[in-house]
């Protein structure tokens, strides 16, 4: 038997739930009586999902039926090479997980120029911060390669919030870890920016005070005036 059969009636009872609240009704249209989960997706493409979130070390915290409840709130989307998953600034409410290939993050310069900060690849969370809060993204996304993600929206986890707290407890505890990496990696990003420029800015001024001297005693050197004292002396004085 499929995994996504033996979550079925969980799921089921989830579709009840939301068919008694109009306003969720709205986002989660039934399609067929054959498709199941919020968004009435075939139980072929859940189970699919489900085995890709083996590629990612967050549901391994899950038991099988609780990665089912969760697959039946994701959709699979897929990046050609060099296509943009979200720009900076622009309004977006989705993360996603990466099951292949490899993102390129961009963060842009106070000179406008675009500079790469990091790379994801298989297994990495990339826009976890747009389940949190509602604030522009922070950096651009761009698929290095051609790749395949898992996408959740904050919609999606409010709702597991909501009707499977447990869930979405751990769910919401493991993203914390992540944002805590990603911030210690920036605090380290930029200490190791602030050391190297305060180190350049200590030694050129050094460096130009130590030519100045070596300048001020070769003119001394060149500029002294001759003497009439036998060169033995003038080589003491």
């Amino acid at each position: 038997m499929q995994l996504a059969s033996m979550i079925s009636e969980i799921i089921e009872q989830i579709d009840e739930n939301m068919i008694t609240d109009s306003s969720q009704n709205q986002d989660y249209i039934l399609a067929s009586d054959t498709m199941f989960g919020p968004f009435k997706q075939p139980e072929a493409l859940i189970d699919e999902i489900i085995e890709m979130t083996g590629a990612i070390p967050l549901f391994d915290k899950f038991d099988n039926i609780e990665v089912g409840a969760i697959a039946a709130h994701m959709r699979i989307t897929r990046l050609d090479e060099q296509q943009h998953l979200f720009r900076e600034g622009e309004e977006s409410d989705y993360m996603c997980f990466v099951i292949s290939g490899t993102l390129e993050v961009f963060k842009q310069s106070q000179g406008g120029r675009m500079i790469s900060v990091s790379t994801l690849s298989r297994g990495r969370l990339v826009g976890e911060m747009a389940l949190v809060d509602s604030f522009p993204r922070s950096a651009t996304v761009i698929a290095r390669t051609p790749c395949t993600l898992l996408k959740i929206t904050r919609a999606s986890f409010d709702h597991i919030m909501a009707k499977r707290p447990s869930v979405g407890i751990v769910f919401l505890q493991t993203l914390s870890k992540s944002l805590s990496q990603n911030l210690r990696r920036t605090c380290g990003q930029f200490a190791d920016a602030s050391e190297s420029a305060v180190t350049t800015t200590v030694i050129k001024p050094v460096l130009s005070g130590h030519k100045a001297k070596q300048t001020k005693l070769i003119d001394h050197i060149i500029n002294r005036k001759k003497s009439n004292l036998p060169p033995l002396i003038r080589q003491i004085i």
